[in-house]
């Protein structure tokens, strides 16, 4: 019984050392302050890009056109970061500037154009006013070329609803100006693109979900009238 008794005092010192152990690494944890960026690559002039942050490759492989890098992947650590785009496997600069960023704050990068024309816009991702959980929201950005102004209208069941009205090309402060989202019903939808008179310029083939609490972004990219980069529609969940 004496041995018995041993073996129980040992392990409720043995247990009540893990539990002490496991206090004190609790008590460790250190907050370390991060941002978040999407890097969106629009450019139609090259099928592959690298985007480096303080001299640091923030892609594991290239961003092809039209993909992007999501939140989880684009964390930085907040100030005023040195951010570049380089054309993948060259020493080719098309965007060479800074971005300023805050602690837990989210932000979407996206670089677009065409040849010599190329530009960037850089734009904080904020909650919707007035939230409303039942809903989907959305937001446009027209960075196609050659493009006129714009309307975006959202197709369910025939059914076209115009979501988006006379939207010039943008370029930083008209998306600054456009980076709020709007609220929507939530569904499946065909996404068209059409001049001021109707005149469809793109249609997104593939029907889009938005589901209900959820971020996304709509852009357009490519070039109006080129058969080899079309004008084309894109959206991705934020």
């Amino acid at each position: 019984m004496k041995t018995k008794n041993y073996f129980v005092l040992l392990m409720m010192l043995f247990v009540g050392g893990l539990t002490f152990s496991a206090c004190n690494d609790d008590d460790d944890y250190v907050y370390i302050p991060t941002a978040y960026v999407n890097y969106v690559n629009a450019y139609a002039g090259v099928d592959r890009l690298d985007i480096v942050l303080d001299n640091n490759l923030v892609n594991n492989s290239f961003v092809p056109y039209g993909k992007y890098i999501p939140y989880g992947l684009g964390r930085t650590i907040p100030g005023t970061r040195k951010f570049r785009a380089i054309v993948t496997g060259t020493n080719d600069v098309l965007v060479d500037s800074t971005i300023n960023v805050r602690d837990s704050a989210t932000y979407t990068s996206v670089i677009y154009g065409y040849q010599d024309t190329v530009s960037s816009i850089f734009v904080e991702d904020r909650d919707a006013t007035n939230f409303d959980a039942s809903k989907a929201y959305i937001r446009f950005f027209n960075l196609s070329e050659n493009t006129p102004s714009v309307k975006v209208n959202l197709i369910q069941n025939g059914t076209p609803t115009n979501v988006f009205n006379d939207r010039p090309v943008d370029n930083q402060t008209s998306a600054t100006a456009n980076a709020g989202f709007i609220a929507t019903n939530q569904g499946s939808y065909t996404i068209q693109v059409t001049d001021m008179n109707g005149t469809q310029l793109a249609l997104r083939d593939e029907a889009a979900t938005l589901s209900a609490g959820r971020y996304y972004t709509i852009l357009t990219r490519g070039i109006n009238g080129n058969a080899q980069k079309p004008m084309v529609v894109g959206i991705f969940q934020h």
